[in-house]
Parts: C-alpha cells; structure tokens; sequence
C-alpha cells in the first residue's frame, strides 16, 4: 500500500485546523452572545463604551408654490455641541475638530482647561463639514461631539411672501402658514439606542426595542403662483412707498375654484431675519392687512349691490333713475353723488350708466329697494362678516354695527360701500362670484398637505346665473366706455371689468383718510383671475380709486396676460390710442357714519366728496 504524499498529508492537517478554528470562534460567539449574553449586554451597558443613543431629528415640512418651486425649506445646516466628559482632551484632538468646524482649536483648548462640561456653538455648519465632523468622531471614537440640525428656514421669495409663509425664530413658529400648520410641518423626533461598533454604526441586532423612529413633518403645496406673488409685492411697495400710504394689499384669485394665486401686502417683514442691524423681533409681526385690515369697500361694493337687486327683482336694469346728486333717505339726511364737470348730477342713468359713473344716488336707491333685512342676510351669506378659514392665523371677521340708530340712511350708504368693513380677502371672495356665474366659492390657500388634496369648495350660490352675468357685462363698462372712471385703464386688444373705489376710513385711531380701490377681471369674458388692490391711507395727494389704486391694477393685469400667454379678445382695440382721463379731485373730504344721532347726521355728505 502506497504512502500518503507528504502535500496530501499537510492539506489535511491544514484543512483540519482551519475547521477547528471556526468551530472554536463559533463556540466563542455562541458563549458570548447565546449562553452568556445577559453578562454581555450589562458590561456593555456598565462601561457605556459602545451604547449610543441618538437623537434622530425630524426634517420639518417644506412649502412650495403651485408648481412646486419652494416658499420655506429647511437649511441643511448643523450645530456642533460638546460634552468634554466624552472627548479627548489633546492638542491633535482639537486640531483635527477645528480643521473640520473653522472653529479655532485655541477655543476648544480653552474651554477644556477651565473645566467647562458642555458647549454649544451657534454658528452654522454646512452639510459637508457635518460630514467631517462625523469623520473625526469616529476617527477618534469622541461619543461627546453632537451635531444637530439649526432649525433655521430659507425663505426664496423672502419679504414678497413673508405674510403667507410666516417665520421661524428659534424653531419655534412665528407667524403665517409655519405657525397655524404647525402640527402638520413639525413632524416628530425619533431616537435609536443601541450598541456600536468601533466605528460607531449601529449593530443591526442589537438596536434596543426602545428606539423610535423618526416622522418627518409633511410638504405643504399652496396654490400661490411664484411669479405672480413676486410681481404682486413689487407692484403694491413701489404704489405705496409713491403716495405714502400706511400700506397696501394685492389679492389674486382665480374665480371659478377660489384658488389665491398672489396675496401680497407692504409693508411687511423678512422671514430670514434681515441683517445685523434688524431687530429680532421684527419677524414677530402678526400684521397680516390682507385677512386683518377691516376696511369699507367704496364703490367696488355697488356691484355687489346691483347684483343682489336684479337677482330680487328689485331692479330693472332698463330701467332709470334721474340723479340729480343728491338723495334725501331719513330725517333730512341726504346721500351726495361725486363732484363732477362742476356738479353732483349725473342725470337719467340706466344701471350700466351707473356703475359707469359710479352714481352713488343708484346704489343708495337700488340698497333701499332691496331691504334692511335682504341686505344684511346678504353680507353674512357672502361671508363679509366671519374669517373666511383660509388657514392664515389671526384672520379677523368683518364689521357691521346691526344697533345702528339710522338704519335707512345705514342701509342706504351700504349701497354704496360704506358703514360695513371687510378684510380685502373677504371681499375678495364675494366680488369671485360674479365671474363664476353666481356661484361663491370658499378662499383655497392650501392645496395639498402631504399627499392630501384639500378640496375646492362651493359656499354656495349668492345671486342668480342671469343676476351675475349681467352684472359682469355691466362692469365691462367702467373700463371700455369713455365714461367710465376707470377708462385710463385700458389694455389694447383685451376686453376687461372692473369697478373703482374710494372710500373713507373709519374707526382709525389718527382719524381721516381714504382707501383707493380696484377690482377688476382679466379677461372678461371668462377671465382668468380677479385683481383687487387696496391702498390704504395715500397722502401725497392723489387718494381715489382710479388714480392710485387703479394703475397698479392695470400693470398686474399686463403680468397676468404675459404669465398665462392669454391671447387679445378684442382686436378692434389693439391699436387704441390712449386718451388722458381727468381725475379732478373733489374741494372738500367727506365725514364719516357713526351710531348716535349727532354723528348720524354725518351721513348726508358720506360718499359726496369724492370721484372714484
């Protein structure tokens, strides 16, 4: 029989004491983590070597426009905490940490050798010196390096949008959509405890049932449109910076699904912070005039009052009323028409003459018409006198004094926009359903949270199809008929309407004033969105509707046709040459309602003073 070969001989042996090893590594494990793993896991536990426990921080909800470009983002950016009990104290060791953080390794030296226990530096570190951070620490196995998330916000459109947005100081929620979506962007930290590696990775079976994950907060989708905020805000700043107004509010909105499109207003606040030089504090304004400032409407308020009586048959819009520019309505108080071509008398005028001219003795007859009841139940039903839910904080409800001592002349300058107050996004909403035939739907900032459509809702309807609609034709008037108050405002090649406004300002502290609005529709027919500009308080001269508020209104309706490519509906009219309309002012300011007969008696000349 032939002797094993010498190479055969020493592969067995070899192969033999490979599977012996593993068979006593095996053994060794099994005794280590099978037989004795309790013992294990308290001397892990005792010398807290390799445990960790780790905070996991939820990323907050972002907030992007309607076509996802974003309003509020989180900055990817951390702040480095250290324990020194968990870190080595060496020269090499805070060389290293300040060669990742720019932090000087003087100052880490420092704070070691006075004893300090614990230190947070507020100075933001970027994604990639996280990275290197976290390098070191595992470098150096230095459990005492923490990095956490700032919490700080980027804002892209900055002031433009800051009403809508709100800030962040703090993480804690200032204002606007960050504060009243709180719940719904927050999210909610998680922490996995554990045992690590020497590297500091988590062992996959040895994560302790007590961990839990993190929820990061959900996106927001709004139904903003970027370009037009930005516009919107540059347009109102600029209108109220000129005629030195207290501020001013643009509203965009799309009538047939109540979606805003743009809700500017200045002044107002940057969300970041501003530079060094601008007081923390100032991202804690509340002030959001758009859902807050209470208003009267003026003379926009007559198409609204039209509407209501054609829908009662209380009016005939054939029919005509002789102004003669003034009308007696309750114990010899009288409501005046404008001053205009040197007299208040606008004559026989049918209802598009009306609106057209704006004949306040129209609408306070058309109000008287309707009723004290009809009309007041048609203020609380296009929700002029209740926040609107749009989802903003702090959204105030409109005014309407229901004990006034005169309610026939009450009644009588409601007609005409006066003695009730509206927030401009109220106003906003009922002045929609004219172009969407009648039917008012509900104010929709919020489109989606998540992956949750927020529904486009109906209110329901205001005033009838045939009530509505001719209402909007009337309206085409105040733009396209030569005697029209907003005639200036023509665009060349498109139809549009709208309405002027000019109204006094009441229950102000400093007493006095105008408002000058416009509300108009691009394009009518079937337009597109519906404009509303409010200035409030312009003193540099110029106060009425047409000629303040007016022109900002004009030039968004050009950003409008240019953002949504809207061809010309009416080419008879693309090359117009522009005519001057002559805004006259009027000799003397108008005086205010109130509640008692003295200041009721002020009624007579309310809505007399001005030309819209």
């Amino acid at each position: 029989m032939p002797k094993p070969s010498p190479s055969r001989g020493r592969l067995f042996y070899f192969t033999w004491g490979v599977l012996g090893m593993l068979a006593c590594a095996a053994a060794s494990q099994a005794k280590l983590q099978i037989f004795d793993r309790n013992k294990t896991l308290e001397r892990a536990s005792e010398t807290k070597r390799f445990t960790l426990s780790r905070v996991e921080y939820a990323r907050r909800g972002a907030m992007y426009d309607s076509s996802d470009r974003p309003l509020a983002i989180d900055q990817d950016t951390y702040e480095l905490s250290l324990n020194f009990h968990r870190i080595p104290e060496t020269d090499a060791f805070f060389l290293d940490l300040s060669a990742a953080t720019g932090i000087p390794a003087s100052d880490f030296a420092q704070l070691a050798l006075n004893g300090e226990d614990h230190k947070v530096w507020r100075e933001s570190l970027s994604s990639s010196q996280r990275q290197d951070v976290q390098e070191v620490k595992t470098r150096w196995k230095a459990d005492g390096i923490s990095l956490d998330p700032t919490g700080k916000r980027t804002y892209p459109l900055g002031p433009a949008a800051a009403d809508i947005t709100g800030a962040m100081m703090d993480r804690t929620p200032l204002n606007g959509l960050e504060r009243s979506q709180q719940e719904q962007l927050n999210g909610r930290n998680g922490v996995t405890i554990g045992l690590t590696d020497r590297g500091g990775n988590y062992l996959p079976m040895r994560i302790s049932p007590g961990s839990v994950p993190k929820q990061d907060g959900k996106n927001i989708t709004l139904t903003i449109d970027s370009d037009l905020q930005q516009e919107a805000f540059s347009h109102i700043k600029a209108a109220v910076i000129k005629n030195n107004a207290d501020d001013g509010v643009v509203v965009m909105m799309d009538p047939q699904t109540g979606n805003v499109l743009a809700m500017a207003c200045y002044p107002t606040f940057d969300p970041t912070g501003g530079d060094v030089r601008t007081p923390p504090d100032a991202r804690k304004s509340t002030n959001d005039p758009v859902i807050q400032d209470r208003l009267e409407p003026g003379s926009m308020f007559k198409i609204l009052t039209l509407a209501k009586g054609l829908n009662d048959g209380k009016i005939d819009p054939k029919a005509t009323i002789d102004c003669e520019g003034q009308l007696e309505v309750w114990a010899g108080h009288s409501v005046h028409c404008a001053m205009e071509h040197g007299t208040r008398a606008h004559g026989i005028v049918n209802a598009e003459q009306a609106i057209a001219k704006s004949c306040n003795v129209s609408a306070a007859t058309w109000a008287l018409r309707i009723g004290y009841g009809p009309m007041t139940q048609y203020l609380k039903d296009l929700g002029l006198l209740k926040p609107t839910g749009v989802g903003l904080p702090f959204e105030a409800a409109g005014g309407f004094n229901f004990n006034e001592y005169a309610k026939p002349l009450q009644l009588a300058t409601v007609g005409f926009g006066q003695s009730v107050t509206v927030t401009p996004l109220a106003i906003s909403s009922a002045f929609c359903m004219l172009a969407n035939h009648g039917i008012q739907m509900k104010p929709r900032l919020i489109a989606k949270v998540g992956n949750q459509e927020s529904p486009v809702v109906s209110t329901g309807r205001r005033v009838s199809t045939a009530a509505a609609d001719k209402v909007f034709q009337i309206m085409q008037a105040v733009i396209q008929d030569r005697s029209g108050t907003g005639y200036s405002l023509r665009i060349p090649g498109y139809t549009l309407a709208g309405k002027t406004g000019t109204a006094q300002r009441i229950n102000k502290k400093n007493g006095g004033g105008y408002v000058s609005n416009f509300v108009g529709f691009v394009p009518a027919p079937n337009p597109k969105a519906m404009i509303l500009v409010m200035i409030d308080h312009p003193k540099a001269g110029a106060y009425y509707g047409a000629s303040v508020a007016g022109p900002v209104w004009e030039s968004l309706a050009k950003v409008l046709i240019r953002r949504y490519h809207i061809p010309p509906n009416n080419l008879a009219t693309v090359h117009m040459r522009e005519e001057a309309v002559d805004n006259a002012g009027p000799s003397r300011p108008a005086s205010s309602g109130s509640r008692n007969q003295k200041e009721t008696s002020r009624h007579s000349d309310r809505g007399s003073e001005y030309r819209d």
